[in-house]
């Protein structure tokens, strides 16, 4: 072999090595800084990177404030890395470079189609949100009156935050449900803060003065929402119990759904009588039906044997059971639900409307009804207040359980 031969194949070595080094499956594990690069810039979310159960899987967790998730082992396809949320229909596919730095896109999907797609990128060992921070002059701690509005269309809102130094978690609460574990930062005189678990993608960039707030809402791909307010410990919605009712002539529910599996249920059947029934009204495309499910879910394990019943009906983006079936099995079996879960249909207003043709009118997902034993409607709550915001979960978790037990006591 020549000299020139040698060279050569000490080149191809070199290259080859270099490649593999490149596209390793060695991630560093501990925290990472990820940012997805949104219409409003930068929108940063934390990481953790732990080892799966698996040759090449990591347990990659999602941070915002006190929330850390996954939803499912983190793999490779090929040379990317694969982020599931599958419960959302999206991933992260991303190319590891060495093993402290990723580059790729979050991709949603609707029933596995392409529909979107934001850059992402993040970087091994970092645990701060928002970077290059200005010395905080305003303190946002506190209860906010806030007004979230696109195109004339207004949303009235509750802002919480608290914030520590310049650091900042806190949630959104409106009549539908409430923006989940929102984290961010004070730099000067802006508020900064964002959420992202795979599907929800929000981004705040709001600026305070005095007990005033305003600035502008980034969220999913393309909507840009103006967002202001005022400081105000009276701020609260309407009463999430009197916004959704049943039309006069009505007292109880009427419906019969089928399964995954292809059992029919109904309120009818003799596993609901004598018993206090909790009907949710959910997705398991929706954040909130997933809080909602996770408090539901033990609460049933706890009291189903004192004569509690739970059925969840699950509107999914698609007709046909053949798609939206191992959707709702899926969901079932990532929260550990033991309770029946039945398809409605389609989440639009006409189907819910054909499924539950006694309601006044439909808000939002989840919206839930609490019944008797004598089979009447006793109570519908919509939308739900999840763990992010605090003290309004941990009431509504007290209201909630001293009302089921009441309704036990009843004969």
């Amino acid at each position: 072999m020549t000299k020139r031969h040698l060279f050569l194949g000490f080149i191809a070595f070199f290259l080859t090595a270099n490649v593999i080094a490149q596209t390793s499956k060695n991630l560093q594990l501990g925290p990472w800084r990820a940012e997805l690069r949104s219409q409003g810039g930068g929108l940063p979310v934390n990481l953790s990177v732990a080892p799966g159960k698996k040759k090449d899987t990591y347990l990659i967790k999602v941070i915002n404030g006190s929330e850390s998730f996954h939803l499912g082992e983190s793999y490779f396809r090929g040379d990317s890395l694969v982020i599931p949320f599958d419960l959302y229909d999206s991933e992260i596919v991303a190319h590891v470079d060495g093993s402290q730095k990723m580059s790729g896109y979050w991709i949603k999907k609707r029933n596995g189609k392409f529909v979107n797609q934001l850059p992402f990128s993040a970087q091994y060992g970092s645990k701060e949100r928002f970077t290059a921070l200005k010395p905080p002059t305003v303190n946002v701690s506190g209860t906010w009156d806030v007004d979230i509005s696109v195109d004339d269309k207004h949303t009235p809102s509750v802002g919480i935050f608290k914030q520590v130094g310049n650091k900042v978690t806190g949630s959104i609460l409106q009549t539908s449900g409430d923006y989940r574990f929102l984290q961010g930062n004070v730099s000067g005189d802006s508020l900064l803060v964002s959420y992202f678990d795979g599907s929800f993608v929000l981004l705040f960039k709001t600026k305070v003065k005095a007990k005033e707030i305003q600035g502008t809402l980034f969220s999913g791909f393309a909507t840009k929402k103006e967002f202001k307010g005022h400081l105000d410990p009276k701020a609260s919605l309407p009463d999430l119990k009197k916004l959704t009712f049943l039309k006069p002539g009505y007292d109880r529910l009427n419906f019969s759904l089928p399964t995954p599996k292809g059992e029919t249920i109904s309120l009818q059947d003799e596993r609901f009588k004598d018993k206090v029934v909790i009907v949710e009204i959910m997705g398991s495309w929706c954040p909130n039906c997933i809080d909602e499910a996770r408090f539901l879910a033990p609460f049933y394990a706890k009291n189903k044997a004192k004569g509690v019943e739970v059925i969840g009906v699950s509107f999914e983006y698609s007709p046909d059971m053949a798609v939206s079936g191992p959707k709702i099995e899926n969901f079932k079996k990532k929260i550990g639900i033991e309770y029946p879960l039945v398809f409605g249909g389609v989440p639009n207003d006409d189907t819910i409307a054909q499924v539950f043709p006694m309601l006044n009118k439909f808000y939002g997902y989840p919206t839930t009804f609490v019944i008797d034993k004598k089979g009447k409607v006793r109570e519908i709550h919509t939308g739900f207040s999840g763990p992010g915001t605090g003290l309004y979960y941990t009431d509504w978790v007290q209201e909630f359980e001293k009302t089921i037990q009441n309704l036990l006591k009843e004969k």
